[in-house]
This record gives structure tokens, sequence and C-alpha cells, in this order.
């Protein structure tokens, strides 16, 4: 049978937007500074808030300056405010606090797909950056599955993505954005809020046609 390489080249740049869309929502890091200035997120954004971007990574003298500008956003965002003004959990925007249902319900996903946390991980499974880095590994295993011809496999990514994002992601992605869009100060943050609505409006409008 022959694969269907548009396909695989839709999935590959899903699996791509997920991966870095879990990076933008974690902890501001070196790496995520080095995409940044490389234009990795500017692409998936509208031209104004593209330009906005552009402006505000050109305002700083260093790669060192512009990290630490969006360290003392995302800990003001999501650590330091009481209550927190972007919470990073599903289950606080689900059932109002941590460790609820929608924590171990996640948590039984990651364990179907048979992925294990590592032990010194400390943080609860329904973290955004989870949840995306888990789609964009099931859009892997979906890929993996349609280059070996592996329809079991295949139907069972297919069936944890459609879980995740119905059950999970669509409602937390879309909360999360809208806290960005009324907190986030950074044209970064208030551009990812923007990537992950319109990511997410998208996946809905896909689901219901």
């Amino acid at each position: 049978m022959e694969i269907d390489a548009e396909r695989l080249e839709n999935l590959n740049m899903n699996m791509i937007v997920y991966s870095r869309l879990s990076k933008a929502v974690d902890y501001p890091d070196e790496e995520l500074v080095e995409g940044l200035l490389q234009g990795e997120y500017v692409p998936s954004l509208p031209y104004e808030t593209a330009e906005r971007m552009k402006a505000y990574m050109d305002a700083f003298d260093s790669a060192d300056e512009l990290l630490l500008d969006l360290q003392k956003e995302y800990t003001r965002m999501c650590f330091v405010s009481k209550p927190r003004l972007v919470p990073l959990f599903e289950s606080v925007y689900k059932e109002g606090k941590l460790f609820q249902d929608s924590t171990f319900q996640i948590a039984r996903l990651y364990d179907e797909a048979g992925i294990k946390l590592g032990q010194n991980f400390n943080l609860p499974p329904d973290h955004i950056t989870l949840e995306l880095e888990f789609m964009s590994y099931l859009i892997y295993q979906e890929m993996e599955a349609v280059k070996n011809e592996n329809e079991i496999n295949e139907a069972m990514a297919l069936r944890l993505q459609n879980e995740i994002i119905n059950k999970h992601l669509s409602h937390f992605a879309l909360s999360l954005a809208e806290r960005l869009a009324e907190h986030a100060t950074t044209p970064f943050y208030q551009g990812i809020g923007e990537i992950l609505r319109d990511l997410f409006q998208f996946e809905i409008q896909q689901e219901q046609n």
C-alpha cells in the first residue's frame, strides 16, 4: 500500500507545533529563547502579533536579558500571584483545585500509551506542558504506525488523541489562553495565548465536522 506522504508531512508539522507549544508554556530556559530568536514561533502568529513579538525581541541587547524578562513574566503569572493568574494544571480549571479526577484520568492515558513519568518528576501529570507534549508524542506514534502500515497502533494513537483533545486539552488550553490574554504583558506570552486559542478552536471545529 502506498504511504500518504502529504498526510505524513501534515502530521510532522502538527507534532512540531505541539512540541513547541509544550516548551513555550514551561518555565523559560535558554532553549526556548534560542528557538524564539530563530523565529520558531513567529510563523504561527497573525501578522500584527508577529510584528509586536519581533519588536519585543529586538528591544533586548542580549539573549540573557530576553530570558530574564520572560522568566519574570512567567513567575509573576504562574508562581507568585495569589491566587495564580495563570494556573498550569487542568484540575484547577476543571475542578477548582489540584489532584482531582481529571489529574488521574490523564495519568491513566499516559499509562495506556506506555509512558512512565520518572521517579524524580514531582509535578502533577495534568501540567499543561505534559499534556501538550503527550499530544506531540501521540502524533509521532501515528506517523510511525502509518509508515509501518500498523493499523492497530494507528487506531490506538488516533483514539488517544481524540480522547485527550475532547476530554482534556480543548477546555484546558482554551481556558489557559483566556488567562494569558487577560494577564500577559509581554508580546511572547500574548502570542502564545493566541496560538493556543486558534489551534484548539480549530481542533474543536474539526471534531464537530
